[in-house]
């Protein structure tokens, strides 16, 4: 890829990504939050593929994550701030507030804190070239994501007073075979 083409692919990715996930945000899979979930993981193991076919390993690995990021930002630019702004403009002026407005920028909230830590875990799993340089990187970008957000999800079960036996331990089983799959080989061979 020249610079340009790079570039290009990585903002117009952003745009897609986010493109794609308000239009799913506002779709009816929305009142479905199993079926959101599973189709919001397809997307992003999409992107995953998508990136590791276009960039080197640590650039995609960096390009999710930034995306991800993204996302969050957009939402808080483009719906939570708009929203909670609206909220306050109609308590001012006496009026009721849109309770929808408040539903969407709750919505979206709920998002950004499910993003939380699968963005922290990409981020610092690019600093091991044993994740990003494995020969399905696109598979260990989903995997890392799909268990950090397993485990922010048992921790927001848990905020709420509700319990899950089984979601800590799947996540963390995740993210170890990760570390087991992706672990460096040891070497006999001498240094010279």
């Amino acid at each position: 890829l020249t610079a340009a083409q790079a570039i290009g692919i990585s903002i117009g990715s952003f745009i897609i990504g986010w493109l794609i996930y308000d239009l799913l945000c506002k779709s009816a899979l929305r009142k479905n939050p199993l079926l959101f979930a599973l189709t919001g993981i397809i997307i992003l193991v999409g992107f995953a593929w998508f990136y590791s076919q276009v960039f080197s390993g640590r650039a995609a690995f960096i390009h999710f994550g930034a995306m991800i990021g993204s996302i969050m930002v957009a939402n808080v630019f483009f719906v939570i701030i708009p929203s909670q702004k609206a909220m306050v403009s109609a308590a001012k002026k006496g009026l009721l507030p849109d309770p929808q407005k408040g539903k969407n920028a709750l919505f979206r909230s709920l998002h950004n804190n499910y993003f939380t830590l699968p963005v922290l875990f990409v981020m610092v799993s690019n600093h091991f070239p044993s994740t990003f340089g494995n020969q399905y990187q696109w598979a260990v970008l989903a995997a890392i994501t799909i268990g950090s957000a397993g485990i922010k999800h048992w921790l927001n079960l848990r905020e709420k007073g509700q319990l899950s036996v089984w979601i800590m331990p799947a996540s963390v089983i995740i993210l170890l075979a990760v570390a087991y799959v992706t672990a460096p080989q040891s070497s006999n061979t001498k240094c010279k």
